[in-house]
């Protein structure tokens, strides 16, 4: 620790830390939504044109109207699935922006406490100081 440095300094640091760190775990997981909600659209894209296919061929033969709705049930599915994907993601983004904000709050009260002391310390040697010039214009004046 420096001379300049406060006794808060270490924990200042340490929080910055944390809060760096969750930022970067946020948007890792901002990614990893958006990614999975990509996925979504694109499983809900591919439904909509098989549901757009199947409406079209109304007649056909047995065999491909089964599969076709088969598809389309694997597909709605797999877009169940996916839901709840996107919806975990969210959830933990959430969790960690909340994370975020928790380390972003105790960084700035120790900041502002850090900060408070500094002022408190700056007055209380600015009062010695002014007490010393006192009594050392005390003496000289009666001295003279």
């Amino acid at each position: 620790m420096r001379a300049t440095d406060s006794p808060l300094t270490t924990v200042i640091r340490v929080k910055g830390h944390l809060v760096k760190k969750a930022q970067r775990e946020l948007a890792v997981l901002r990614i990893t939504r958006e990614k999975e909600e990509g996925t979504l659209e694109s499983l809900e894209g591919r439904q909509s044109s098989a549901i757009r296919e199947a409406a079209r061929k109304k007649k056909g033969r047995a065999a491909d109207l089964q599969t076709g709705r088969a598809f389309i049930q694997t597909l709605s599915r797999k877009i169940d699935r996916q839901e709840a994907r996107v919806r975990e993601a969210a959830t933990r983004e959430e969790g960690k922006r909340g994370e975020l904000v928790g380390h972003s709050q105790s960084k700035q009260m120790i900041t502002n406490i850090d900060e408070r002391r500094k002022v408190e310390s700056a007055k209380d040697k600015e009062r010695r100081a002014q007490r010393d010039i006192d009594v050392v214009a005390q003496r000289l004046r009666s001295e003279s």
